[in-house]
């Protein structure tokens, strides 16, 4: 995703909004991680580095330069891809065994996302050329957050999720700063006269979409399991939906029979299942 002004002429590039997601939202949370940086062990430095380039860096630049060349409603049908991720690395990498009811559940609200990502096509009467490079970028990221949800739930179980969030943030700081350094961030804020809006929209969704979603997203998973946080990834194309449909955008029957499907699927993920398969083994 980059920032386009009115006219659509790009104001900062997707690399740009990358790097500045990450790092404005490590100093927003710089405070809490060098308070409690020294309380870190030797044993959890890669785990959380890891937890900060996969759940964060790599993540955050694959997805922004993926949504300027495919629909959003691509985008987010393959976003959908993360708890289906998440189930295979617990599987197959730290052998977790999963239930009956999650597989169904996960693959249910799968179904539902490629439901709501159809209606939102037929709905806009979009023309799809679907750029796989973009695509594959998009499931390449979703494999990534597979990864660091599980990291972080097998790997660290005793540190407090704000604490996660804070650290990861500041371990992948200084690539994000190198970046920035390097690129026309400056030149653009000072120049350009959309440069400020356009820094004020990357500073909010940092603030917000990064470093608040980053916390209440490493409770959830402290609170559950890797799946079942996972799980909701499957609700933001549903509040998606309803944010259109508050903007005046068509909703179809297709639209609510996927976000029904939705729903379910992430209900009977938070289901107990009797009967427990390990995928891999």
């Amino acid at each position: 995703m980059a920032i386009f002004d009115s006219s659509g002429d790009m104001v900062y590039t997707p690399l740009e909004v990358a790097a500045l997601r990450i790092a404005i939202a490590g100093i927003v949370l710089l405070p809490i991680s060098i308070k409690y940086l020294k309380s870190i062990k030797r044993s959890q430095v890669l785990s959380l580095l890891a937890i900060g380039t996969l759940g964060n860096l790599i993540p955050a630049y694959l997805f922004t330069s993926a949504v300027s060349s495919i629909p959003s409603a691509i985008a987010g049908m393959l976003n959908a891809l993360t708890p289906l991720f998440t189930m295979i690395v617990a599987a197959a990498v730290f052998k977790t065994v999963v239930t009956r009811l999650q597989i169904s559940g996960l693959s249910l609200g799968f179904i539902g996302a490629l439901l709501l990502a159809g209606g939102d096509l037929a709905t806009n009467n979009v023309s799809v050329d679907i750029e796989w490079w973009a695509c594959g970028r998009v499931a390449l990221a979703t494999l990534c957050y597979g990864f660091s949800v599980n990291i972080l739930k097998n790997k660290l179980e005793g540190v407090p999720s704000t604490v996660i969030a804070s650290i990861a943030l500041l371990m992948v700081l200084p690539p994000a700063v190198l970046v920035l350094l390097n690129s026309n961030v400056y030149h653009t804020f000072t120049e350009n006269p959309h440069g400020g809006d356009g820094m004020i929209a990357v500073v909010v969704l940092a603030a917000i979409g990064t470093a608040g979603a980053l916390i209440i997203f490493n409770t959830l998973i402290k609170w559950t399991n890797a799946l079942t946080a996972s799980s909701v990834t499957y609700i933001i194309p549903v509040f998606a939906a309803m944010w259109g449909l508050m903007d005046g955008e068509n909703l179809t029957i297709v639209h609510l029979a996927g976000g029904v499907v939705i729903l379910l699927g992430v209900a009977i993920v938070n289901g107990v299942g009797n009967k427990k398969v390990a995928i891999f083994e």
